[in-house]
């Protein structure tokens, strides 16, 4: 802890510095020359930075370490870049409706159009039961020490990082996008979620103290967070992996259960990832109901917006959010919505093209643009659009497309997820071609 590290002589705790974080950067240096290359102030700046490192490190090294999970793979689509001898689904007909079984999400491949077979399709009543199954387990969890969950955390960051290519692949092979997007896009961002939550999570839910005021000088005000029940999210299909987690880690971290309905078009995934879930909650010690996965189509979100849960949390389209927030409404259930817009990418007279087009064009094109912080509008000052404009479609001429999990092919980007978007894009590019825009690239969507 902090007093023992404080108890550490000074040269002892310098030179503890200069082996542990000074020489393995490659500085060999002394801490005479240290001393004499430095003023007093930055050599106190780093002595504060190596107690605070040493005080993280025993705090870490003092909880138990996660245990190994293993979860083996079901289907070779799990396992394997590139599938043989999968049905194909005719780009025409592929919907996640299939008439005649409707009780089953039909999933396929959007890069390779390889079926995947299907996944169950809940229904509203089933909803409702995923819902309490999940709150009975948190009766449970709520009393969970904050020790438990980040051991629980720490049992997810394990898997997910002696497993990421896995989780690439099944994250790839669900939502068309490249295996550096869902390397950055998803398990970057969700190891780092968690790494915040371990590290600072117990101290923004600790209770905080208020002053009450000369009225009320003989009594003490404090703030305390208490765990809601049970969390509903309802999730998209642009991001498999991290939308599902994304939800999880908060929820739990603070005390909560979690039921996640995720999109019909990325339903596939959640048979690996469930599995994933449940063997992380089983190895940590966790009820295993805590977390909730249930596959559907509208119906199966719509009960779930109207459950019994108890904070709703929706990431989608503003209509749909509309509808989930009326349901929240009629119960004054706390929701939390985060929806599509018309993002504006704002490129200035005194900006320089050469420097940002790349940054343009990753933001324009990252995940075939199925992203939600991904710029839709570019408003260009008139000074540089010429220049800009050029090097953004040289850029974009030059760009790869085919199926990501081919090791053969390089691609900067795969497949647009929903089919019915081919149409509706090349849609907007002819009406605003028609309207007195330019096609400087592409233009046309490519055959099949």
């Amino acid at each position: 802890g902090m007093s023992d590290v404080l108890q550490i002589p000074l040269p002892r705790l310098l030179s503890n510095f200069i082996n542990d974080v000074w020489k393995p950067l490659g500085v060999s240096e002394g801490i005479a020359t240290l001393d004499a290359r430095f003023p007093g102030g930055f050599i106190s700046f780093l002595i504060v930075s190596y107690i605070s490192y040493r005080t993280a490190k025993g705090l870490l090294l003092s909880e138990r370490s996660a245990p190994k999970v293993v979860v083996n793979v079901e289907d070779d689509a799990e396992s394997n870049d590139v599938l043989t001898g999968r049905k194909k689904i005719e780009l025409s007909k592929a919907s996640p409706v299939d008439p005649s079984n409707p009780k089953e999400i039909r999933c396929w491949d959007p890069c390779t159009m390889d079926d995947l077979g299907t996944v169950k399709a809940f229904t509203p009543d089933e909803v409702q039961q995923a819902v309490a199954r999940a709150r009975a387990a948190q009766q449970t969890w709520q009393n969970s020490t904050f020790a438990q969950r980040r051991y629980l955390l720490r049992t997810f960051q394990r898997f997910i990082i002696e497993n990421v290519d896995t989780i690439v692949r099944v994250a790839c092979r669900d939502s068309g996008k490249t295996k550096i997007d869902a390397y950055m896009g998803e398990v970057l961002v969700t190891c780092e979620k968690i790494r915040w939550l371990c590290a600072m999570g117990e101290r923004w839910l600790a209770p905080e103290y208020r002053d009450s005021g000369l009225l009320n000088m003989l009594k003490s005000s404090r703030v305390e967070f208490v765990p809601m029940g049970v969390i509903a999210a309802i999730v998209p299909w642009n991001y498999p992996f991290h939308n599902v987690f994304n939800p999880l880690v908060a929820a739990l971290f603070s005390g909560n259960a979690i039921v996640i309905k995720t999109s019909e078009y990325a339903s596939w995934s959640t048979k690996y990832y469930g599995r994933v879930i449940k063997a992380c909650l089983r190895a940590a010690g966790a009820p295993e109901d805590l977390v909730q996965i249930v596959t559907g189509f509208g119906d199966a979100g719509a009960a779930l917006a109207s459950s019994t849960a108890d904070k709703v949390i929706f990431v989608g389209s503003v209509a749909v959010g509309k509808k989930v927030h009326e349901a929240c409404a009629k119960r004054m259930a706390p929701v939390v919505l985060e929806l599509g817009g018309k993002d504006a990418f704002i490129v200035r007279h005194d900006a320089d093209p050469a420097a940002i087009a790349q940054i343009a064009c990753r933001g324009a094109f990252q995940n075939a643009g199925q992203n939600c912080a991904g710029p839709e509008r570019f408003l260009v000052y008139d000074s540089i659009y010429d220049d800009f404009c050029a090097r953004v479609a040289k850029i974009v001429q030059a760009m790869r497309q085919g199926p990501t999990l081919d090791p053969t092919r390089r691609c900067d980007m795969g497949a647009l997820r929903l089919p019915q978007d081919l149409d509706r894009i090349q849609r907007l590019v002819d009406d605003a071609v028609s309207k007195g825009a330019r096609v400087l690239a592409g233009g046309r969507r490519p055959d099949p």
